[in-house]
């Protein structure tokens, strides 16, 4: 008992420092086109991420997420102090099942995002070229004008085409790629676009330690691979992202604990639409975390809640996310 819990505040006091040098240490902008990808800041953070149950899951996350970001390049044209608000609900399925053969579990999954309402407004300038000159020579002319805009509907897919997991006593593993689609509107000359017009393959390996005296501590890493929007060939860069939570049990049904997420760009963004050069990002974010398990018939409807905020970086949004999830397994 004694060692357990020395090995677990050990890890919570890395994870404490982790966020307190990420709040601290400067940070270079999310370089991502638009300032968003598919990867939601600690979207991924969750009680028991590397422990998978049997069975036929159902689960259904209500986010709202609101935010600000200084400056952002999108569909050819430079946005500043861009303001955000989005209601999202994002249902998932999966069924997962005993493979004695690997000493393990397998599965597959999906998920559907559905934008409630997605609201963004600001500046926007661009470059044109005028002939208003007496010679009649183009000259660039900056154009700045406001833009806003609210819009809802189908974001992009998301398939979990395998999921595998192995327990090991107090140690849980679990292997789950990602593979998101292109299904949503997208207008690279709109601000509300609901989907990013290109695919991303999110590799993930999620670890689990849950002791016999009940503390937690979960980890779920993953490295996120872009392909190229065809409308604006604007290729964003490559991401690697950790989410953890580190909590403790109180009872079978009841947990609390924090939560929070680690991101680094790892290559540039590219293409002949990413006109203002490559950057790199490092982010972070932090805040609890509460779970509540409450008997629906024979079944456990699981009642999940939490809210990330993030630490602050120069020209990348700004965001708190409020996360209210429902799940139960059959």
């Amino acid at each position: 008992m004694g060692k357990v819990a020395y090995f677990f505040r050990r890890c919570v006091l890395w994870l404490v420092i982790t966020v307190f040098l990420g709040f601290f240490v400067p940070r270079q902008a999310f370089a991502v086109e638009g300032g968003v990808g598919h990867y939601i800041q600690g979207g991924y953070g969750d009680f028991l991420m590397g422990f998978p149950q049997t069975g036929f899951s159902v689960r259904n996350d209500f986010i709202y997420q609101t935010g600000y970001i200084d400056g952002v390049f999108k569909g050819g044209q430079l946005h500043a102090d861009l303001d955000m608000s989005a209601f999202i609900n994002i249902t998932k399925v999966s069924y997962i099942f005993d493979v004695p053969s690997m000493n393990g579990v397998l599965g597959f999954g999906l998920g559907v995002p559905v934008f409630i309402n997605l609201n963004l407004s600001g500046d926007a300038s661009a470059t044109i070229m005028s002939q208003s000159n007496p010679g009649g020579t183009p000259i660039p002319q900056q154009v700045n004008y406001t833009n806003s805009g609210n819009r809802g509907g189908l974001s992009d897919i998301f398939i979990m085409p395998i999921i595998a997991g192995w327990n090991f006593d107090e140690v849980h593993l679990a292997v789950m790629p990602i593979v998101f689609l292109p299904t949503g509107y997208y207008d690279s000359n709109r601000l509300t676009s609901l989907g990013k017009n290109y695919f991303s393959f999110d590799g993930n390996v999620a670890f689990t330690w849950l002791s016999k005296s009940n503390f937690e501590l979960s980890i779920n890493a993953g490295y996120m691979k872009n392909t190229e929007n065809p409308s604006t060939h604007y290729l964003s860069g490559n991401l690697l992202h950790a989410d953890w939570t580190a909590a403790y049990h109180f009872t079978p049904r009841f947990g609390l604990g924090a939560t929070g997420y680690l991101v680094t760009q790892t290559t540039p963004d590219s293409g002949s639409g990413a006109k203002f050069g490559d950057f790199a990002c490092l982010g972070s974010g932090i805040g609890p975390i509460a779970t509540l398990s409450v008997p629906v018939g024979d079944e456990n409807l699981t009642i999940i809640a939490k809210w990330i905020h993030d630490l602050g970086s120069q020209h990348s949004f700004m965001t708190d996310t409020f996360y209210a999830s429902l799940a139960i397994t059959f």
